[in-house]
């Protein structure tokens, strides 16, 4: 299956990347907001993860805008901004779920494994 991360810190991204790949995932990655939704919208990807703080838009907007073009992708937040409020914004823009960081390998793999499934996608 395919994902798509926008994950700004490459640190992170690594970790991500390796958990997802170990797990069987193809991952396409990319640290701008603005390059994940161009990507987004031309790729096939069976699930999205974004990061909400990037350094070029807030990755909440990108989940917002995402959904309305690709309304059956799972969209799923990736933050260490786990506040009420920022869990709040990510239910209301349409995402699926949030995982706050730091997180276990269990714990993405969980809610991917919930989530995700092949070809769950369609460009409109």
């Amino acid at each position: 299956m395919k994902l798509l991360l926008v994950e700004d810190n490459l640190e992170n991204a690594k970790m991500v990347i390796r958990i997802l790949q170990t797990a069987g995932y193809t991952v396409t990655h990319t640290v701008t907001g603005l390059e994940g939704m161009a990507l987004a919208r031309r790729g096939v990807f069976d699930g999205i993860l974004l990061d909400f703080d990037l350094p070029d838009i807030d990755g909440s907007q990108i989940g917002l805008s995402l959904r309305r073009v690709l309304p059956n992708i799972p969209i799923i937040a990736v933050t260490a901004h786990a506040d009420r409020v920022n869990r709040n914004k990510a239910k209301l823009f349409g995402f699926n779920a949030f995982v706050p960081k730091p997180f276990t390998d269990d714990e993405l793999l969980g809610v991917l494994e919930a989530l995700v499934r092949p070809a769950s996608n369609s460009v409109t």
